[in-house]
């Protein structure tokens, strides 16, 4: 039996019991489901950040001693002392997805399911049937994604958020789109509230990172360019839209910088795309010496010639 665990790193959080009750509002998939739960906070973590983690932590013991259920089990670990160099949400990935390996390995279970969540996210109700399904049904398929939609409107947020968020998540798409029509062979979302990685490739690529921010994306770019990567379309993940100081980068930066500009986003000229499209036609692998490349050159976009040659492309394609 193939198996599921999902992993949700939490750090300062107020809802977290509202993504768990949307997994435990899930159907039940033809496997038995456990939830592990990472809080977590830097050593040198600010006291109201503490105090809101151990509060969290035990209304989510709490709840998870009246929910679990024979097929669907909640763990939730409080990891409070984590080093500052490195805390953030990949390191508190890689401890969860870490424990999801060591259990899978207790039971002998190497082609079980990691999925990663995250705690202000929610699911459809077939989240988990749609992954056992596409991993059982896809035995050649080692990692994916999932889709994904931010909500657009609704009580949650004021209306500044939700059209901030409808901007950043035309940019996601428009993004993907454009390099995969341009026709770059890796083009994938990588979001880290929706995806997923059997337990045996898990281990063979390292695991996961230890990044601040842009873990799902250095995370799921070990698996992509090896093939054997898809998207599950039968579900979807929805992650909120609010804004966040957190991290650097990602989501919640972006809404908090489109509501700090006055709700303009600027996404990347069609232009590029179409340049591109230019040089990923070419046929590289009969180059040889100067007079070919500069023959290339002569073809190619005048943006795309000078990269090239700024940054030695002819020594790197020897």
């Amino acid at each position: 039996m193939l198996g599921i665990v999902v992993v949700i790193p939490c750090h300062d959080e107020d809802f977290l019991l509202l993504s768990l009750m949307s997994l435990r509002r899930c159907e039940r998939p033809k496997c038995d489901v456990e939830v592990i739960v990472v809080v977590n906070e830097s050593e040198d973590a600010p006291a109201a950040v503490r105090e809101k983690n151990r509060t969290t932590c035990e209304q989510a013991q709490r709840w998870a001693l009246t929910n679990n259920q024979g097929w669907l089990r909640f763990h939730i670990l409080h990891l409070d002392n984590l080093p500052k160099k490195h805390a953030g949400v990949g390191l508190a990935r890689k401890i969860g997805m870490d424990e999801a390996c060591y259990r899978f390995a207790k039971i002998g279970n190497q082609q079980g399911v990691i999925a990663c969540f995250d705690a202000d996210s929610r699911c459809e109700r077939n989240y988990l049937q749609a992954i056992h399904a596409h991993f059982t049904e896809n035995p050649r398929v080692q990692a994916c994604g999932i889709r994904f939609e931010h909500p657009l409107s609704g009580p949650d947020f004021p209306d500044e958020v939700y059209h901030a968020i409808t901007l950043y998540e035309l940019h996601l798409r428009y993004y993907v789109l454009a390099q995969r029509w341009a026709g770059i062979p890796h083009a994938w979302q990588t979001i880290g509230s929706s995806m997923a990685v059997r337990c045996d490739a898990y281990q063979q690529q390292g695991g996961m990172n230890r990044r601040q921010a842009g873990e799902d994306f250095y995370f799921l770019h070990k698996f992509i360019p090896l093939g054997g990567f898809a998207e599950i379309t039968a579900t979807k993940v929805i992650p909120s839209p609010r804004p966040s100081h957190r991290v650097p980068f990602g989501t919640g930066r972006a809404v908090g910088e489109l509501l700090k500009n006055g709700g303009q986003y600027l996404t990347y000229s069609p232009h590029s795309f179409e340049d591109l499209q230019v040089f990923l036609s070419q046929e590289l692998h009969g180059l040889h010496g100067l007079e070919d490349l500069e023959a290339l050159y002569a073809r190619l976009p005048e943006s795309i010639g000078r990269f090239l040659r700024l940054n030695g492309f002819e020594k790197k394609l020897a």
